[in-house]
């Protein structure tokens, strides 16, 4: 039987947003710790700024984004390092967003290369996609603070993975920044800063679910920092085990939950909250009924194809399922 009690760590998510702001800010203060590789290297590469000219974003396509951007804010020749599979990653809309600005920019088979003299005013809307994914846009948003001039970001119509991008904004409000959105247009004025604030760290909801997972299969599992506000969109899982009908007990800052014996399937559109997938198939195929997740086409550009792995992972273990090409159909155990 598995059993948990205890805090979970601060959100990667959520603390590689915050420690780009602290860079723009050092009186901005980060209550939380996260000892996970993206934030590590992060931090490591943003406390060497100012000096550094070859930096390491390992596996985090976060980590990458963000440091690219940030680095491009700076007068210089940079160099980031990382691993050949985020590197075959889309970084299309990276290399578009850099030509619009004046940044010039080269992804090689070891890399980025930057050779930046700081944003140019490009003195008409910058278009960005998101198609594939907001973390692109989080990361420009992060990085365009004490422009010389004011700065307008034209979306695509289309957004995948939307609610990240409103994480992004809130956690930049709480700094005393607020962006006019109209339009799918964001309008940014110049010599923007974010303030001295505290920012007190959300716990990792992608990890919290994980253990969750565990306490519905067979365990007994307590999480005692929970966060009614929290917002990461992995928090839409209470909705979707309300849904399929099971049972767990918040109380203040703790959240409980115990092996669920009886509970059934549903459909759910998981495409703003797609780091929930693989865990989520698990327990949808120990439900009485058919659950259907779908919405989520970007899972393919994973660091993995999670949709591939993970029906890898269901057949070896005899557990009934079908591919789609957004998602999967989970079949009930006989």
């Amino acid at each position: 039987m598995f059993r948990f009690t205890g805090s979970v760590a601060a959100s990667k998510s959520w603390m590689n947003r915050a420690l780009i702001l602290q860079s723009w800010n050092p009186g901005i203060k980060i209550n939380g710790q996260s000892s996970a590789d993206d934030v590590v290297l992060l931090k490591h590469a943003l406390q060497q700024i100012n000096g550094a000219t070859e930096f390491d974003a390992g596996h985090g396509g976060t980590t990458f984004r963000f440091l690219a951007l940030r680095l491009s804010r700076l007068s210089g020749r940079f160099f980031i390092k990382a691993s050949s599979t985020l590197l075959k990653r889309p970084q299309q809309e990276l290399l578009d967003f850099f030509a619009q600005v004046g940044v010039s920019a080269h992804i090689s088979d070891q890399g980025l290369e930057i050779v930046s003299r700081g944003w140019q005013n490009p003195n008409q809307a910058v278009k960005i996609s998101t198609e594939n994914s907001s973390q692109f846009i989080s990361a420009v948003l992060l990085s365009s603070f004490d422009l010389d001039f004011p700065l307008d970001l034209k979306l695509s119509e289309k957004m995948t993975s939307a609610s990240y991008l409103n994480m992004t904004i809130e956690l930049i409000k709480k700094t005393g920044i607020h962006f006019e959105i109209k339009n799918k247009t964001i309008y940014i004025g110049k010599k923007t800063k974010p303030s001295s604030v505290i920012l007190e760290s959300e716990l990792d909801m992608s990890s919290a679910f994980s253990l969750v997972c565990a306490g519905v299969l067979g365990g007994d599992v307590t999480i005692e920092n929970w966060a009614i506000d929290n917002t990461q969109p992995d928090a839409v899982f209470l909705k979707i085990f309300d849904q399929m009908k099971i049972a767990y007990e918040i109380k203040g800052s703790v959240f409980k939950i115990k092996r669920q014996h009886e509970y059934v399937g549903t459909d759910f559109d998981i495409g703003q909250s797609p780091d929930l997938f693989p865990a989520l198939c698990i327990v949808a195929c120990f439900a009485k009924t058919e659950s259907r997740f779908f919405g989520a086409p970007q899972l393919v550009h994973k660091e993995s194809n999670r949709i591939k792995k993970t029906a890898e992972l269901l057949s070896h273990s005899g557990l009934g399922h079908e591919v789609l090409p957004d998602g999967m159909v989970l079949k009930p155990l006989l």
